[in-house]
C-alpha cells in the first residue's frame, strides 16, 4: 500500500470550508485543526509507514486528524470514523474537505496505530498535536497522557448490564 495524498483545494460549492468555517469559533477545535493539519500532519511525513508500489491508502493527514478527534471527543473507531463520514465539522477539520469526500472503514484507524507502533517515530501525532496545544494555551503538561497501550485499544464502552 502507497501513502495517498490528501486534496489541496475542494470545489467552492461542495467545500465544508465556508459553510463550517463560519460556523465555528476561531480557536474551536475544528478551526485550529482546520488551518493547522497541513503543517500538522504533512502526508509526507507518513511516508515511512508505507510502501512504495501498491493501492493508494486513505491520505494520512485526514486519518491523523480522525484521530485526534477521536481522542479529544472519547470516541470508539466505529464512532469516529461515522462522525468523519456525516458531520461537516470533521472533514472541514481535515482541511475543508468536500462534504460528498469518502469515508473509510473503522480498520483504518487501527491500521493506523499498528502502522504507527512499528515504526522509528510512533508518537508523532500526539507529540505534534500537544506541541501545538500547549503553544496556543489549550493544554497544560499534566492535563495531556498518553495511551499507555501502543494500540490504543479501548474497553467495550456500550455493553449493557
Amino acid at each position: 500500500m502507497t501513502v495517498g495524498l490528501t486534496p489541496r483545494q475542494g470545489d467552492v460549492f461542495r467545500s465544508t470550508t465556508r459553510f463550517v468555517g463560519e460556523a465555528v469559533g476561531e480557536d474551536s477545535i475544528w478551526s485550529i485543526l482546520h488551518r493547522e493539519c497541513h503543517v500538522l500532519f504533512p502526508d509526507d511525513a507518513f511516508a515511512d509507514l508505507f510502501q512504495t508500489t501498491g493501492r493508494q491508502s486513505i491520505p494520512p493527514r485526514i486519518v491523523a486528524v480522525v484521530m485526534v478527534l477521536q481522542k479529544a471527543f472519547g470516541l470508539s473507531d466505529r464512532e469516529a470514523t461515522a462522525a468523519f463520514q456525516f458531520d461537516a465539522r470533521w472533514k472541514y477539520a481535515c482541511g475543508g474537505l468536500d462534504f460528498d469526500y469518502p469515508g473509510f472503514e473503522r480498520t483504518v484507524l487501527a491500521g493506523m496505530r499498528s502502522r504507527l507502533a512499528r515504526s522509528a517515530d510512533p508518537d508523532r501525532i500526539f507529540n505534534a498535536t500537544v506541541d501545538v496545544a500547549r503553544s496556543a494555551g489549550l493544554v497544560g503538561r499534566r492535563r495531556v497522557r498518553r495511551r499507555p497501550t501502543p494500540t490504543g485499544a479501548r474497553p467495550c464502552e456500550d455493553a449493557g448490564p
